[in-house]
């Protein structure tokens, strides 16, 4: 290849990298817009505002603890809590009709670090539920994964 050619080539690779490296960087700090709460309980949540702005659904029972959502300022949100197995019948009544096949989008940060992989789109209704989770379309609008037997549950609107 001639020097000219080359010096040409590498010119042109130079000026179409700057943007790719631009979007690049762009699209990892998209994920610094998250902003995260951690609750021991429903009540610390409710205090800072969490459930009043919808982060947190209201009608979990007071028993549910170790709360995790985070959110963008587009709307979208996720989140996580336990609750005993003696609260079973409450949760059951945020969760509506089972979603038992399909391949559902879910699309949380980088930065939620508690989010399971396996809830990541593109998600994989059977596959999920080989793992113990069942996934539900809530009755206040959330999408919910639920461990009945560990007594967790993730949801996430958006």
């Amino acid at each position: 290849m001639p020097a000219v050619l080359r010096v040409l080539v590498l010119r042109v690779l130079k000026v179409l990298m700057v943007p790719l490296v631009l979007v690049v960087l762009l699209a990892g700090c998209s994920d610094l817009r998250v902003k995260v709460g951690v609750f021991d309980t429903v009540d610390e949540a409710r205090a800072a505002g969490a459930v009043a702005a919808g982060w947190v659904p209201d009608a979990l029972p007071g028993s549910a603890s170790d709360l995790r959502e985070g959110h963008l300022p587009d709307g979208r949100y996720w989140g996580v809590f336990t609750f005993p197995h003696a609260d079973e019948a409450a949760v059951r009544g945020l969760v509506g009709q089972e979603i038992t096949t399909g391949t559902l989008e879910c699309d949380p940060p980088g930065r939620l670090e508690w989010w399971p992989q396996i809830v990541q789109s593109p998600v994989n209704v059977d596959q999920v539920r080989t793992t113990g989770f069942r996934l539900y379309k809530g009755t206040d609008g959330r999408t919910y994964v639920v461990n009945w037997g560990q007594g967790r549950a993730y949801y996430w609107r958006g």
